[in-house]
C-alpha cells in the first residue's frame, strides 16, 4: 500500500510541474515570503534606529531627576515657637516671614547695671552743672565787689594824689622863699647888716623848705603809683598781699570752677559711652528676647520640624527649605563621556510625561563616590556604577518650574546633548562657571 502512495504522489507531482497555473502560484508565493521576510528586517531595523539612534547621535541619558540645594533653617536664640511654620510643601517668597520665636527669659542684668549707671553718672553731671552754675553766679557778684572796690580806691588815691600835688606845690613855693631870704641874707651879711645867727637861721630854714618840697615831691609820686596800681587792681596800701578779698575769692572760685567743669566734661563723656553701651545692649537684649526668621530665598517649604509653643535652643535645626532659585538636573552618564561633558555645555531637559522641553548649562562633572554628602541636594544623586560620571545641569530659567509642586523636585527628565564641539576648545570657561556655581 505503501507503494501504491508513493506512486500517486509523483505521478500528481509530475502533473502540477506540467500545469503551467501552478507554477506561476508558486512563484507569486515565493516572492510574497521574500517580500514579508524584507519587511520584518525593514521593521527591525528601524526599531533599532529609534531606540539607538539617539545614542549614537546625542549624548542623553534618561536617569535623570530635577534637583535643588536646600536650606537648613536653625534657631539664633534659646526661647519658643510663638508664630508656627508654614506647612510643608507651602511656596515662601524671598524675605517671607517664617516663623518667629520668643524668649521672655533673657538676662536683662547687664542691661540693669549700665542703666544704674548711666543714672548716677546724670546725677552726677547734673550736681556739676548746678554748682558750675552757682560758681559763675558767685564770681560774677565778686567780680562786681572787686570792680567797685578799685573804682572807689581809685578815686581815693585821685583824690590823695591830687592832695600830694597841691602839698608838693606849695613846698615847692615856701623852698623857692626860703631860698630868696637866704640869698638877700647873704648879701646884707657881706655888707655887716645881718649877723651871723641870722644868716644861719636862714640857711637853716631854705635846707628844711627843700626838704619838705623833695618830701612832697616823693610823696606825691608814691601815690600816683598807688593810683595807678590801683587800676590794675594792685592794692598797695591794703593789708591784703595786693589783692581784696573779692578777688582772693574769686580766684578761689575760678579754680574750683575749673575743677567742676573739667569734672562735668568727664562726665559727660562718660554719659555718651553708655548711651552707646545701653542701645547696643538694648539691641542685643531685643535680638535675644524676639527674632522673626525669614525666607533667605524663594523656595517651597520641605520639613518643618517644630510647631507653636515648641521649645527650641540656640542653633537647633528648626525647618529646610527648597531652594527653587537655582534648579538643577542630576544625571549619570557613561563614564566614556567624562571628557566630552565638559562644563559649559549647553543642554536640553526633556519632561518625559508632558513632552516641555528646558534650556540647561553644565555647572559640573564628577567621577567620584560619596561627594553629594556635602551638596545637601533635595533629591538622592544618582549612584555611580564602576563606570559612570554625574553631570550636574543648571536650569537656565528656573521659574518656570517656579509655580510646580515642590519646584518638580525628584521628577524624572531626559536630558540631552547635541553639539559637545564647542565646549570642548573653551574648557577655562566652563570651568569657572562650574567654580562660580559652587
Amino acid at each position: 500500500m505503501t507503494s501504491e502512495l508513493t506512486v500517486d504522489t509523483m505521478d500528481f507531482g509530475r502533473a502540477a510541474t506540467a500545469n503551467p497555473a501552478v507554477r506561476v502560484w508558486r512563484q507569486i508565493a515565493a516572492r510574497r515570503g521574500q517580500v514579508l521576510r524584507l519587511g520584518i528586517g525593514a521593521s527591525l531595523l528601524a526599531a533599532g534606529v529609534a531606540i539607538y539612534a539617539p545614542d549614537v547621535l546625542y549624548t542623553t541619558s534618561s536617569e535623570a531627576v530635577i534637583n535643588a540645594r536646600t536650606i537648613t533653617i536653625s534657631a539664633p536664640i534659646d526661647g519658643r515657637i510663638s508664630a508656627a511654620p508654614p506647612a510643608e510643601g507651602t511656596n515662601v517668597a524671598a524675605g517671607a516671614a517664617l516663623m518667629r520665636i520668643d524668649n521672655p527669659v533673657v538676662d536683662r542684668s547687664r542691661l540693669g547695671e549700665l542703666e544704674a549707671t548711666r543714672t548716677r553718672t546724670a546725677a552726677e553731671l547734673a550736681g556739676a552743672n548746678q554748682l558750675i552754675d552757682a560758681l559763675q553766679q558767685q564770681i560774677a557778684a565778686l567780680d562786681g565787689q572787686a570792680s567797685a572796690y578799685r573804682d572807689a580806691a581809685t578815686g581815693r588815691l585821685d583824690l590823695v594824689a591830687r592832695e600830694a600835688e597841691a602839698d608838693l606845690v606849695a613846698a615847692q613855693a615856701s623852698a623857692t622863699e626860703a631860698d630868696r631870704m637866704l640869698s638877700r641874707k647873704r648879701n646884707l651879711a657881706a655888707s655887716g647888716w645881718v649877723s651871723a645867727a641870722d644868716l644861719d637861721q636862714a640857711e637853716k630854714s631854705a635846707a628844711g623848705a627843700d626838704a619838705n618840697a623833695e618830701r612832697a615831691r616823693l610823696a606825691a609820686k608814691r601815690i600816683a603809683d598807688e593810683r595807678d596800681a590801683a587800676r590794675r587792681g594792685v592794692f598797695l596800701t591794703d593789708n591784703t598781699n595786693g589783692t581784696p578779698y573779692a578777688q582772693q575769692r574769686t580766684d578761689e572760685f575760678r579754680l574750683r570752677l575749673a575743677e567742676n567743669q573739667a569734672q562735668a566734661g568727664a562726665a559727660q563723656v562718660r554719659l555718651s559711652q553708655l548711651d552707646d553701651q545701653i542701645t547696643a545692649e538694648q539691641a542685643r537684649v531685643e535680638h535675644l528676647s524676639s527674632v522673626e526668621l525669614r525666607a533667605p530665598v524663594a523656595g517651597v517649604v520641605w520639613r518643618p520640624d517644630v510647631t507653636t509653643g515648641s521649645a527650641v535652643g540656640r542653633d537647633r535645626e528648626l525647618m529646610t527649605l527648597i531652594d527653587c532659585s537655582s534648579l538643577y538636573v542630576t544625571a549619570s552618564f557613561a563614564s566614556r563621556q567624562f571628557d566630552n561633558l565638559r562644563p559649559g555645555a549647553a543642554a536640553i531637559v526633556h519632561v518625559t510625561d508632558s513632552g516641555v522641553e528646558y534650556s540647561g548649562t553644565v555647572v559640573d562633572v564628577r567621577a567620584m563616590r560619596g561627594a553629594e554628602n556635602a551638596d545637601h541636594f533635595a533629591a538622592p544623586l544618582p549612584h555611580l556604577g564602576e563606570r559612570q560620571v554625574m553631570a550636574l545641569v543648571r536650569l537656565d530659567d528656573p521659574s518656570a518650574m517656579a509655580g510646580e509642586k515642590y519646584c518638580n523636585v525628584g521628577r524624572r527628565v531626559e536630558i540631552r546633548f547635541k553639539d559637545l564641539t564647542a565646549t570642548k576648545s573653551a574648557p577655562v570657561a566652563g570651568s569657572q562657571v562650574a567654580a562660580n556655581d559652587r
